[in-house]
């Protein structure tokens, strides 16, 4: 399916700042150029007040990001940047990123390794989430949730967000879910989100033209904190946004989807 197709507006659900161009910067992009409504919804937006935890993964992300005393604030103006460049409107839920997240004066992930494991028992973005509804009066056209490649516990949350939201769903709105980048370049990772969802499902793609990914690329770029996580340069991320995004029999830009049946 095309995602011009559908008339009415589209709502991407994004886990942080930078998931939802980073995994559908080329979709957003041709739906903004369609003249469509277009919003992208981060669930963990918010920022982070009080003494930060003294964390092995929150001191070498500071570090690495450079994004000075406020990186929080930083990070929700680089999606402004970025939705701004390619069309598309922000909304940022007040809930704030697992490597933050504090009960008890303990971290509740403080390693990388933890960032990638069971969601933590103690851990309120769940409950939290759960009061969050899509915004707005009219149900939009379609919503667009992350699969959870890579298993990353801010992905496995908004995910089964989305799920809930699928079993209230009105008939007239879609869901797709989406595999999440650079996530997906790991070996049999789609294939281990995909086994994780007791739903039928059909694969699909969006065909990107050359605009659309000079639009993603330019989007991700606005993402300056992130770019020494993922990539030594600029160009090396926009080589690698062309190759993970080329249809490996036909040639074509593409990004993957997974349509509910």
């Amino acid at each position: 399916m095309s995602p011009t197709e559908k008339s009415g507006w589209h709502l991407f659900i994004s886990p942080h700042f930078d998931d939802g161009i980073l995994s559908c910067g080329g979709t957003l992009n041709q739906l903004a150029a369609a003249g469509h409504d277009v919003t992208v919804m981060t669930m963990m937006g918010g920022l982070f007040a009080g003494a930060l935890p003294a964390t092995p993964i929150l001191a070498d992300l500071h570090h690495r990001w450079q994004a000075g005393e406020d990186p929080l604030r930083a990070r929700q103006l680089e999606d402004r940047r970025a939705l701004r460049s390619i069309g598309a409107s922000h909304l940022h839920v007040p809930v704030v990123d697992c490597v933050y997240r504090v009960v008890d004066g303990l971290a509740l992930y403080p390693t990388e390794a933890s960032l990638f494991g069971d969601v933590h028992p103690k851990d309120d973005a769940p409950g939290r989430l759960s009061q969050v509804s899509i915004p707005g009066s009219d149900a939009p056209a379609a919503v667009y949730i992350p699969l959870a490649v890579g298993h990353h516990v801010d992905h496995q949350i908004v995910r089964d967000w989305g799920l809930r939201l699928l079993r209230q769903k009105s008939h007239s709105t879609a869901i797709r879910f989406y595999a999440e980048y650079p996530y997906l370049n790991a070996d049999r990772a789609i294939e281990a989100a995909l086994s994780e969802l007791d739903l039928s499902l059909a694969a699909s793609h969006v065909i990107l033209d050359e605009r659309d990914i000079q639009a993603k690329v330019k989007a991700i770029a606005c993402y300056a904190s992130q770019i020494s996580t993922f990539w030594k340069s600029l160009e090396a991320m926009e080589a690698d946004v062309r190759q993970s995004s080329t249809h490996p029999q036909t040639g074509a830009y593409v990004e993957r989807f997974w349509d509910v049946s």
